[in-house]
């Protein structure tokens, strides 16, 4: 964000920059905070969590560690501070972008220290900001004087765009995870693993009962107690589908990871959530979802780094998040795979329902992988025998 003063009326302000999810908008507001002026668009989220951050101004010290793994006097800096966890994560994957086509320049990457596990390997320098996510919501001068500080070292900075759902299908992330994903060589091959990644504060909701009483009970502040209520709902659809997998394959084997511990899943799964993640945690649940055909869960139930390591994922979408479709998706594929392996299901969706997906995903593979994946001329094809008749490209029959 820039500091500015108009020379005509000393009015002062501060003017966005396009960078994040800011890159196609342009803000204005005024020093005081009072008065937010919009360019060209319409008053929205971003909006609102902008002003509201110019309202929660903090003074306090920050604690920011500084990490310098190689010097550089040239840098592009990356800033992926946001108080929401999968924003963070999807500034964080344009560093590859930087590290592959900006050789010449060192990367600094800012970020909050709990991502500090996801930093990939030639990044010049890392400024991990020691606050839990909803602190970052606000603005903190001490950040702010950290970075002015910081650039008198650099001859010259360069800022990312820091897109905020960069093309993930040319990501590596074993690069940030040191964890491989999926080997589609291996799917066949492997036993069927489904992986459900569960939140207690976003649910799968059974039906529309379930999600008035959920808003009755956010609107009343009960949501401690019905909050246990709906996770308990929705154990029961997952033991449900994990019945109808398994019916259909009864071979595979199941996982339910993420932050929980409302109820227990013995005799259908092999239960990995826990009530805090850590490094560790983090690293062990990545290696499942690398293990895993298929995973399973609620828009918004973190699934980027979920999708970013299985093959594929069903996600239960709610209405009203349709215009966010896929922004929750680490989507690996750039071909007809993306429709075959990403599969999305209505807010209330049965188990039955869920459980086809899945099962669809695993039983149908093969044949989807000869007819759509195998046997067809490519674009690359069609113009090398443009030029070289390649024999391969049909029968010689007279």
């Amino acid at each position: 964000m820039l500091d500015c003063v108009c020379e005509n009326c000393g009015f002062g302000f501060f003017q966005t920059l396009p960078v994040g999810h800011n890159v196609n908008d342009t803000f204005t507001i005024s020093k005081s905070g009072e008065k937010l002026q919009l360019i060209d668009t319409k008053q929205s989220w971003l909006t609102e969590v902008l002003l509201k951050s110019f309202t929660n101004e903090n003074q306090d010290e920050v604690r920011i560690e500084k990490k310098i793994y190689h010097k550089h006097k040239q840098v592009v800096i990356l800033n992926t501070l946001d108080f929401l966890y999968g924003h963070v994560l999807l500034k964080l994957y344009n560093s590859s972008y930087h590290l592959n086509n900006n050789k010449d320049l060192g990367l600094i990457l800012i970020l909050p220290k709990s991502f500090e596990w996801l930093i990939p390997s030639r990044c010049a320098e890392a400024w991990l900001v020691d606050l839990k996510l909803n602190e970052l919501a606000g603005t903190h001068s001490s950040i702010q004087k950290f970075i002015s500080s910081e650039f008198e070292r650099f001859d010259t900075i360069y800022l990312s765009k820091a897109y905020s759902h960069p093309d993930f299908s040319n990501i590596d992330i074993a690069n940030f995870t040191g964890v491989k994903s999926f080997d589609l060589r291996n799917f066949i091959s492997l036993r069927p693993t489904f992986t459900f990644v569960l939140r207690e504060d976003r649910w799968w909701l059974s039906g529309i009962l379930d999600y008035w009483f959920y808003r009755v009970c956010r609107k009343t502040k009960m949501l401690k107690i019905g909050g246990r209520m709906l996770s308990m709902s929705q154990n029961g659809l997952v033991k449900k589908t994990i019945s109808r997998i398994r019916e259909k394959l009864p071979n595979s084997r199941f996982y339910i990871v993420g932050l929980g511990k409302v109820g227990n899943f013995n005799r259908y799964a092999n239960d990995q959530r826990k009530t805090m993640a850590d490094e560790s945690i983090e690293r062990a649940w990545c290696r499942i979802y690398s293990q895993s055909h298929v995973v399973i869960g609620v828009h918004g139930s973190n699934m980027l780094l979920p999708t970013a390591h299985a093959a594929g994922c069903v996600e239960i979408l709610p209405e009203d998040r349709y215009g966010n479709i896929i922004q929750d998706i680490s989507v690996r594929y750039s071909d007809r795979k993306q429709l075959y392996f990403y599969r999305f299901t209505d807010q209330y969706a049965s188990p039955q329902t869920v459980a086809h997906k899945a099962i669809s995903i695993v039983e149908d593979f093969e044949v989807f992988e000869k007819n759509m994946c195998s046997n067809f001329y490519s674009s690359a094809q069609l113009s090398d025998s443009e030029f070289h008749r390649r024999p391969n490209d049909f029968y010689a029959i007279h």
